[in-house]
């Protein structure tokens, strides 16, 4: 499925539309660094035809509230998603529900080399946030 959205992607550029690539969610498992460097490296290479396209990038990291969790792991149980409270950082919204994020330095590890291999790979892309 992937191949055929990043074609998509590539053929809405080169009509001259501005396209949008959302990488969700962002997860540090294992290989995760050669994952991602492997699927910027396939959207420039759908995008290749066209120098410059109008490119942005979402870049959203895998969090889970308490009635997420429970939600997922009815729908999927037995799934592997790591959503173990003890392994990530608990934060509070703007209307003070809790929620799970990964911890502050591997957030940080993973926004710079995602930011890195996104200018290496996509350097005309403007990356919109990442969260």
């Amino acid at each position: 499925m992937l191949p055929d959205r990043l074609a998509a992607l590539g053929e809405m550029a080169r009509a001259g539309y501005p396209v949008g690539l959302t990488v969700a969610p962002i997860l540090p498992v294992a290989g995760w660094r050669a994952a991602y460097d492997a699927l910027f490296a396939a959207a420039a290479a759908a995008l290749a035809p066209r120098p410059d396209p109008d490119l942005t990038i979402e870049l959203i990291t895998h969090r889970f509230t308490p009635g997420s969790k429970e939600v997922l792991e009815g729908w999927y149980p037995g799934s592997d998603l790591p959503m173990r409270e003890a392994e990530r950082s608990r934060k509070f919204t703007k209307f003070g529900s809790v929620k799970y994020v990964l911890p502050p330095e591997l957030m940080r590890e993973m926004r710079i080399h995602l930011h890195e291999r996104i200018a290496a790979r996509l350097p005309f892309a403007r990356v919109l946030y990442w969260t």
